[in-house]
């Protein structure tokens, strides 16, 4: 089927997909088609016969007709702010600006393991205010306005960042507001960080890293830090209660004899600090004593903060 777009004729289009208001969503192309967009003349995805391709939309589009995504038949340099990076897979805003750019877009199965995929990702050198590294990425994504919003490192990579609070070793990556300042990184390893309540290890353990727009560790744009993920446990004292606070475990989906620990998630306001794990919890900071409890490893001496998941803050 041949379908008219703000593109012009798609040619040879099957899975057609529709917006309630009638306009094209999305679709799978059955052979070459070329789009112009603001980064350049694309080739949409055509072919389907490689074991490590998605199976997806060769396009989608949003409710104006303005494309949202392609996947593209090979990998195609696009210009960014940080020079061409290999694209399999690209998103946009509805004014076409580029928002999202993956180096690599392979399908995870029996037949095409993470390590393989990682194993085809080239590493791209980045120089930061806040550092310069050499790192493997899944993604780059962009304000409608150019900037840099987050950038996401492959699963194996880990790199030093200087943030407000002193230089970290990152997991996942790191977001930025529009000034180029850190906004939340994922920290790789428990680490201390100093908060209005005390010394908090910074860690979750269940990070699975799918993008780094938001991450276990928050800063304002002034530095001062907005949220924390924690395993550790707290004990609050006001005049009325003492109330003790510590994450949720639960049974491991993918081993009926391992536990896996929920992280708290601690969020700082001017005079309050809000303690998640099921539920909010409000304390005063001027009325509360807080008395923070870093969860250890019971039974180890010596491990590391991969050794397991029920716990990821060993030392």
């Amino acid at each position: 089927m041949n379908i008219e777009t703000n593109y012009g004729t798609l040619m040879d289009c099957t899975r057609e997909e529709y917006h309630n208001n009638g306009t094209l969503a999305g679709c799978i192309l059955q052979e070459k088609n070329i789009i112009k967009t603001k980064v350049g003349d694309l080739v949409p995805q055509y072919h389907y016969d490689d074991l490590r391709r998605k199976y997806i939309n060769s396009l989608t589009f949003y409710e104006s007709g303005d494309l949202k995504s392609i996947s593209l038949e090979a990998s195609t340099e696009i210009q960014t702010p940080f020079g061409k990076i290999p694209a399999e897979f690209i998103t946009f805003y509805p004014t076409g600006a580029l928002k999202r750019i993956f180096p690599l877009n392979g399908r995870l199965s029996g037949y095409w393991s993470e390590s393989q995929e990682s194993e085809l990702a080239r590493p791209f050198t980045f120089d930061f205010d806040f550092a310069k590294f050499t790192a493997k990425i899944i993604s780059l994504h962009f304000y409608e306005t150019g900037e840099l919003y987050s950038l996401t490192l492959q699963p194996a990579e880990v790199i030093d960042l200087a943030t407000p609070v002193g230089t970290i070793a990152v997991k996942t990556g790191f977001s930025l507001d529009q000034q180029g300042n850190i906004t939340s990184v994922e920290p790789a390893n428990p680490t201390s960080i100093a908060t209005p309540i005390g010394k908090i290890h910074a860690f979750d353990p269940q990070s699975i890293g799918i993008h780094a727009d938001r991450n276990s560790l928050e800063f304002n744009e002034t530095g001062d830090i907005v949220s924390i993920k924690t395993i550790d446990q707290f004990m609050l004292t006001t005049k009325e209660t003492v109330d003790f606070i510590k994450p949720i475990e639960k049974m491991n989906p993918l081993d009926d004899n391992d536990t896996i620990t929920l992280p708290l998630t601690l969020a700082f306001t001017t005079h309050d600090v809000i303690i998640t794990d099921s539920t909010d919890h409000h304390y005063s900071l001027a009325d509360t004593k807080v008395t923070i409890i870093p969860k250890k490893c019971p039974g180890k001496t010596s491990c590391t903060a991969n050794d397991c998941n029920s716990c990821g803050q060993c030392t």
